[in-house]
């Protein structure tokens, strides 16, 4: 967070914390990531929150990485006009390993 080139929100719901979202170009180009607690899933509520944060941000093109598997992440992603460029590999820090990412 002290980063200033790191756009960082939270995201709300009925006044509670539901989860974060944020911008950073730590691999070059400028890459969005989120995440929302499980009691919030299924909800709506990352989409409207990644829809909400796109129209704040400037930069263009924005990329975002999910894991392959995580059907609801790619799923807002693609509601939020983000379509699939690439996979690779990378570390997951909510499952502790390492696994196969779409960007």
């Amino acid at each position: 967070m002290a980063d200033d080139s790191i756009t960082i929100k939270t995201i709300l719901f009925e006044g509670h914390v539901a989860g974060s979202i944020l911008c950073h170009g730590w691999f070059g180009d400028p890459e969005i990531s989120f995440w929302l607690g499980k009691e919030y899933w299924g909800k709506g509520i990352a989409t409207q929150a990644l829809s909400a944060f796109l129209d704040l941000l400037e930069a263009r093109p924005l990329y975002a990485r999910a894991a392959k598997d995580n059907v609801g992440s790619m799923r807002v992603l693609e509601k939020c006009s983000f379509t699939i460029a690439g996979e690779d590999k990378g570390f997951s820090n909510a499952r502790g390993e390492e696994g196969e990412n779409s960007f």
